[in-house]
């Protein structure tokens, strides 16, 4: 873990938006700062994002190196700078890097192109479409930071940072698997010696060509302004594993995890992106938006309801909140918008002392694989069932763990599994689902008791759990919506579930009913899951089938097989399973934060809707913690809660909570 670096500008942030097409005019012409600064106090905010340069390539201040919106006739960027800085409002400086219409139309040699040489683009144009067509949604050219684009922006940034003295500046969509065929690539390529039809070498290319303009840029605004921060956006994205791979957020000063959860992948991204880059030892901002689904959408409103929600989930997984906001081309501010964020953000100031600077701390670590459907699959397990996790990759020390759960794909190099062996012949535990075990080729580089023999025979298959792990499950064999891969167990392994194999693949030449062929009465020679000491190996890829199909049978054999390992949680709440348990410590404090989060989410087509606050009451936290808790309060309540002790492990009920609410564990 490196040393932490700086905190981000402000607990209560803004993002606010402005992307404005040439056809708009009047740009700015409402802007008064007296109401731009009331709608900033009704906010409750304490900082904010403010455009030079957006998506259309027009610059809101006067530019001698880009080009000011043509229907602006003053300085837009300056005003809304010197009206925050009168209220004590913290401002990022926004900039925009991967998307800029007018510079990919201007200079076409500047963008990025496809093997064929054509424009990459985010979205697709249909090969006969007419100007008068509909433009799809976030339709834009991507442009490469390997052509004369650098020098332009580092050109305008410059001015930027000679003009204002923001406290930091936000570039926006860095995106390391666009990969770039463009004439000055090809060119470099070819001198590096880099193979272009090899993908992996191609990214390594690229990330290594966009890191070097970041670093240029970082550099360039350390000798202006030492203290301001930098963030590229793009370089945080859970789903990208470049971005991981290659490191591209280790330029960002801080961390914003652009998470949008309505139409971007649901609220159970920000756990774990939260808990690696915590553990990494960054601070974090969480992303989300006062629209109904994402960017771009004006006249959409979340309830502030679920603002409230979002914002103390931020708060319970230890980050700072920002919210998106896109200003009318007037340039006034909205109201409604403000009324709305500012209930979210009253709430943020009771509770943010007791999530703000705390870590994730747990018995258990989560070995990330950087595929999202099994890293976002096994997330989605755990936090519906409250268990509380780290993520393992970086910990220099795995003994602290009782066990460490690998996901079902192919994840590990020689030395960490070297490192992981050594860790479960020391006492630790390992739970291995499908081909976490496996190098890319097959080989089996954990102890798992169990020799691969290769990929599974039929399209389906069945699971008929043991005794040792059938706690709640049908006695029936079950479905695999992904068939398991086949194991040879060892003498000695114990087998805890079996597989039952269907009759044939359902094919055109042979099939029975509408999907899956039923299964043979008889256990296949291959098993589920099985044990050798301390370490179980779970065939079926039951993080990726609970990603895809959400079957609980797939969750509760997983949880029975994880606690015949993980005995002693930290932390555990009685919650239903859409409730959220978040466990941080403040060692500062001298405290342990358990916070308790409860809004069932709604699904309306592509759009996860918070709507309902339902009350719980008597919720159980049990804790078994390295230090003796003196003294438990519930937050923001502030009312004390009795203990009970039973030896080490201690338990208090909370009356009843709406949403959220935290419980603070001190000791002395």
């Amino acid at each position: 873990m490196q040393s932490p670096l700086e905190i981000p500008i402000g607990c209560r942030q803004i993002h606010l938006d402005f992307h404005t097409s040439e056809y708009l005019k009047g740009i700015g012409a409402d802007f008064k700062k007296e109401d731009f600064q009331a709608a900033l106090r009704l906010g409750q905010v304490d900082a904010i994002n403010l455009f030079a340069k957006c998506h259309h390539s027009w610059s809101y201040y006067p530019t001698e190196v880009g080009r000011m919106h043509p229907h602006l006739d003053f300085d837009l960027l300056g005003a809304q700078i010197e009206a925050c800085r009168e209220i004590g409002v913290k401002v990022q400086i926004y900039y925009t890097f991967g998307w800029s219409a007018g510079d990919a139309e201007a200079h076409p040699e500047w963008c990025v192109r496809d093997r064929d040489g054509g424009f990459v683009t985010q979205g697709e144009l249909p090969a006969d479409a007419k100007p008068d067509d509909p433009l799809p949604d976030y339709y834009w050219k991507f442009l490469c930071p390997n052509t004369a684009y650098h020098d332009h922006i580092m050109a305008q940034v410059g001015e930027l940072c000679e003009r204002y003295a923001p406290d930091g500046f936000w570039f926006d969509i860095y995106q390391v698997q666009r990969h770039c065929f463009c004439e000055s690539c090809r060119r470099d390529m070819t001198a590096g010696g880099v193979d272009m039809d090899d993908a992996e070498a191609v990214e390594t290319f690229t990330a290594g060509k966009l890191q070097a303009h970041c670093v240029a840029l970082r550099d360039l605004i350390a000798m202006h302004h030492p203290k301001a921060q930098v963030f590229f956006n793009g370089t945080t994205a859970i789903e990208t594993a470049g971005n991981f791979h290659q490191r591209m957020y280790a330029h960002n000063t801080v961390q914003d995890l652009e998470d949008l959860p309505t139409v971007w992948g649901g609220y159970d991204k920000l756990p774990l992106q939260s808990k690696y880059f915590l553990q990494e030892g960054y601070a974090i901002t969480a992303m989300s938006g006062k629209f109904h689904t994402a960017w771009g959408e004006f006249g959409g409103f979340k309830h502030p309801d679920a603002l409230r929600y979002e914002a103390a989930s931020m708060i319970a997984w230890g980050a700072h909140c920002n919210f998106g906001d896109q200003l009318h081309p007037s340039g006034k501010m909205d109201p409604a918008t403000y009324a709305n964020i500012g209930k979210a953000f009253a709430y943020v100031k009771t509770i943010e002392a007791y999530g703000i600077g705390g870590l994730p701390v747990a018995r258990l670590g989560f070995w990330r694989s950087f595929s999202a459907e099994h890293d976002e699959g096994l997330a989605k397990i755990l936090l519906e069932q409250q268990v509380n996790f780290e993520v393992a990759n970086h910990t220099e020390d795995l003994g602290k763990y009782d066990a460490v759960i690998l996901p079902g794909v192919s994840c590990l190099s020689a030395e960490e599994a070297q490192a992981l062996d050594a860790y479960a012949k020391n006492g630790g535990s390992l739970v291995v689902l499908g081909a976490g075990a496996l190098s890319a080729t097959g080989e089996v580089l954990l102890d798992i008791g169990a020799d691969y023999l290769g990929e599974a025979n039929f399209d389906r298959d069945y699971l008929v759990p043991g005794e040792a792990v059938n706690a709640g499950l049908v006695e029936s064999p079950f479905l695999n919506f992904k068939p398991c891969r086949r194991f040879k167990p060892h003498s000695g392994t114990e087998v805890l579930a079996q597989i039952h194999e269907p009759y044939f693949s359902r094919t055109q030449a042979q099939y029975c009913s509408h999907q899956n062929t039923p299964h043979r009465p008889e256990a296949a020679a291959h098993p589920a899951v099985f044990r050798k000491a301390s370490v179980i190996t779970i065939a079926p890829e039951c993080d990726c089938m609970y990603y895809k199909q959400g079957m609980r049978l797939h969750r509760d054999l997983f949880i029975n097989v994880l606690k015949l390992v993980h005995t002693r949680p930290m932390v555990e709440a009685t919650l239903p399973s859409a409730g959220r348990l978040a466990f941080l410590h403040q060692a500062e404090q001298k405290r342990y934060v358990a916070h308790l989060l409860y809004a069932p989410p709604m699904q309306r087509d592509n759009c996860e809707v918070i709507e309902d606050l339902p009350l719980l009451h008597e919720v159980l936290l049990n804790f078994d913690l390295p230090e003796t808790i003196t003294a438990v309060t519930l937050v923001p309540d502030g009312i004390p809660l009795p203990i009970n002790f039973k030896g080490k492990r201690g338990s208090v009920v909370i009356p009843q909570f709406s949403c959220h609410c935290a419980v603070a564990l001190e000791y002395a």
